[in-house]
C-alpha cells in the first residue's frame, strides 16, 4: 500500500474586539470548522518535493514568491525530524479563501505540519504546533499575533490578548454564524494605521469606541461560556457601532448588516479589519438562515458561508 498521510484545518474569523486587541484589550476568534483544508502527503519517485495547490504545481524550490513562508515551513519541519532528504508530494486543497481574513495561510501551515508529522508517524504537540507554524506566518505576516494560527487548529473559541498565551474557552452556544462576503478586499494596514492616528491624537471617540470593544469581548466571552446567544447578538450589534464610529465600516458592509437584521439575525458586524472584507451575523435557527440568506443573493451578495455553532463538523 503506498504510504500517504493526511493533515486537516479549517478557516476562522473574529468574532469581537477588531482592532482594540491593538490596544492590549481582548479579542474572541471562532474555528469555521464548515470551510476546510486538506493537506496530503503521498510518496512520489522524484528526487525533489513536489507541491500541487491552486497557486502552484512544481518542485518546492521553485515556489513563486508568495510562497516562501511554505517552502521554510516545510524544510523546517523535516529539520526538526532529521528528515531533510525525504522527497514526496505534497498536495494541497482548500475550500478557505484568500484575502478575506480568514486564517487561509495559517490553516495551509497547520495542514502540511500536521502531515507530515503523520507522514512519519511522529506525535506534535498543541504547543510544538503552534511554534511551527510561526515560521510560515512570519514571512507572510511579518509579525504575527499567532491568533490565526491558533484557531485554525482549534476545535473551540480562543481568547487573545496581545503578548499573553492564547487560550481555548468553551463554547456553549447552540445557534448559526452567517459569513457573507462584501465583493470588496479589506485593507489591514490603512484600517490599523487610521485607528492608530486617532488613538495616538487622542480622538475621544475613537479612545472611548476602543474601551468599549474591549468590554463588549468580556461579556461576549461570558456568552459563549453561558450560551446565551440572543445577549451575543446583542453585543455584536454594539461592536459593531462601535467599529462605525473609528470609520473602518463603509456603506457596502453596513448594507449587508442591515439586511441580515432585518430577516432575522440576532445580531450582525464586520469582522478583521474593515473598510471591506466580511460581515458575521449569527441567529437561532435554520428558518433565519435560509431567509437571510436569501436576501442577502436577492442584493447580489455571492459568497456566503454558515457554520453551525457549539458543534465541530
Amino acid at each position: 500500500m503506498e504510504k500517504s498521510s493526511i493533515g486537516m484545518s479549517h478557516a476562522k474569523i473574529i468574532l469581537m474586539g477588531e482592532h482594540s486587541v491593538v490596544y492590549k484589550e481582548p479579542a474572541i476568534a471562532l474555528p469555521i470548522t464548515s470551510i476546510k483544508l486538506k493537506v496530503e502527503i503521498k510518496k512520489c519517485l522524484s528526487n525533489n518535493i513536489l507541491i500541487t495547490s491552486h497557486y502552484y504545481k512544481g518542485p518546492l524550490q521553485n515556489v513563486p514568491v508568495n510562497m516562501l513562508g511554505i517552502k521554510k515551513l516545510i524544510n523546517q519541519t523535516l529539520k526538526k525530524l532529521n528528515k531533510e532528504k525525504e522527497t514526496f508530494n505534497i498536495i494541497i486543497k482548500s475550500s478557505i479563501p484568500s484575502e478575506r481574513g480568514m486564517g487561509s495561510s495559517a490553516a495551509t501551515a497547520v495542514g502540511i505540519i500536521r502531515a507530515i508529522y503523520k507522514y512519519f508517524d511522529k506525535e506534535i504537540s498543541r504547543k510544538q504546533l503552534l511554534k511551527l507554524s510561526d515560521v510560515e506566518e512570519k514571512i507572510t505576516h511579518g509579525n504575527p499575533s499567532g491568533l490565526d494560527a491558533a484557531t485554525v487548529s482549534s476545535e473551540y473559541p480562543i481568547w487573545f490578548i496581545h503578548g499573553q498565551e492564547n487560550k481555548q474557552i468553551p463554547f456553549n452556544i447552540n445557534g448559526y454564524l452567517i459569513i457573507a462576503d462584501s465583493g470588496i478586499l479589506g485593507r489591514t494596514d490603512i484600517a490599523v494605521n487610521y485607528v492608530r492616528e486617532l488613538v495616538n491624537h487622542k480622538n475621544e471617540i475613537a479612545i472611548n469606541s476602543i474601551n468599549n470593544l474591549g468590554n463588549a469581548v468580556r461579556q461576549a466571552k461570558e456568552c459563549l461560556e453561558k450560551g446565551n446567544i440572543h445577549q451575543l447578538g446583542k453585543l455584536m450589534d454594539f461592536a459593531h457601532q462601535q467599529l462605525q464610529n473609528i470609520q473602518i465600516s463603509n456603506p457596502t458592509v453596513d448594507q449587508i448588516v442591515n439586511i441580515t437584521k432585518a430577516n432575522g439575525a440576532l445580531g450582525a458586524k464586520l469582522t478583521g479589519s474593515g473598510l471591506g472584507g466580511c460581515v458575521i451575523s449569527i441567529t437561532d435557527n435554520l428558518e433565519k438562515v435560509d431567509k437571510i440568506i436569501n436576501a442577502l443573493k436577492k442584493q447580489g451578495v455571492k459568497d456566503i458561508w454558515t457554520q453551525k455553532l457549539g458543534s465541530i463538523n
